[in-house]
């Protein structure tokens, strides 16, 4: 199987998803709801946070949804323009938050060098916006490694309907038989199934646990960093 292009997930593959995420939201739900640290953490509990562990839920709304599913569990009264503004609001007034807390999982330069020396066309594709997206791989200095940066706003139907894998295709010229996805959660997994990639590349870097994504992934590394290695056995 020759693999041409590989599309990367985000948070929890590229970036750490908890450390950056529960501060942003949990700020947010205070300022915004008006409520005290107690009554926030039962919300984002509703939305997929586990209080005990102050970690995010596998293959939840938190974990791997968009931002607009997370803002209906908080607000299920509003109507589509309502949770359009709370949208707006978290992803413009609070964007900052999120890049005072982002941390790269590891030195990604390395990494992308490697790929990008392979002759691999590297892309992302999040359920987070690509404004915000594109943002964080600047912060990152790893911007222009990447063809393009898919968000959950680049696309009809974010993840994982598939169209992230064919939006990759379509830009970079490839057959979906020939791009591998890679992340850290069943979304992940599931836009690959849907889109038609030639490999699901789970990765253990994340909120899931091996036996959470096993069955979905062709395989399970540790992190990106093995990814190189698994491509070059597999040509």
């Amino acid at each position: 199987m020759a693999i041409r292009g590989v599309l990367f997930d985000k948070d929890g593959t590229l970036i750490e998803s908890d450390g950056t995420w529960i501060a942003v939201f949990k700020a947010f739900l205070s300022e915004v709801k008006k409520v005290g640290p107690d009554e926030v953490d039962v919300l984002m509990a509703k939305a997929g946070y586990d209080i005990a562990t102050n970690k995010l839920i596998p293959g939840s709304v938190l974990a791997a949804g968009t931002s607009q599913e997370s803002i209906a569990v908080w607000w299920p009264e509003l109507d589509a323009d309502g949770v359009a503004e709370k949208y707006r609001l978290l992803n413009h007034d609070f964007a900052h938050l999120a890049q005072d807390h982002m941390k790269p999982l590891m030195d990604l330069v390395p990494v992308l060098d490697e790929l990008h020396a392979m002759d691999l066309k590297l892309g992302v594709g999040t359920n987070d916006t690509h404004r915000s997206a594109t943002g964080h791989m600047h912060q990152l200095g790893v911007h222009g490694y990447f063809v393009e940066i898919i968000g959950a706003d680049s696309v009809a139907i974010a993840k994982p309907s598939g169209q992230m894998i064919k939006r990759f295709a379509d830009i970079t010229n490839l057959q979906p038989h020939e791009i591998a996805m890679v992340g850290d959660n069943t979304h992940d997994m599931e836009e690959a199934r849907a889109g038609g990639a030639g490999l699901a590349i789970g990765v253990l870097t994340g909120n899931a646990a091996r036996e959470d994504i096993a069955h979905l992934a062709d395989y399970v590394l540790n992190s990106i960093a093995d990814i190189p290695t698994l491509l070059r056995k597999l040509k």
